[in-house]
């Protein structure tokens, strides 16, 4: 299952990279758009330290989205 979400996620980028500019969208609004976008994929566990547990480092790296009606 894990290898389903990693190839989406590649999938993802590489239409973003793809993606040509729309004729009314300005390139720094695509820009922008796209750091948004890679600045909200979960960050991969590989400099976890041995004695941490899997489930504790995932959750820490997990990417929350905040929603400002649960947030006030």
């Amino acid at each position: 299952m894990s290898d389903d979400i990693e190839t989406f996620d590649d999938d993802v980028i590489d239409d973003l990279e793809d993606a040509e500019a729309d004729i009314e969208a300005p390139e720094a609004d695509i820009a922008e758009q796209h750091l948004e976008l890679l600045q909200h994929r979960d960050v991969p566990i590989t400099e976890r330290p041995d004695d941490a547990d899997p489930a504790d480092v995932a959750e820490q790296h997990r990417v929350v989205e905040l929603d400002e009606d649960d947030y006030r």
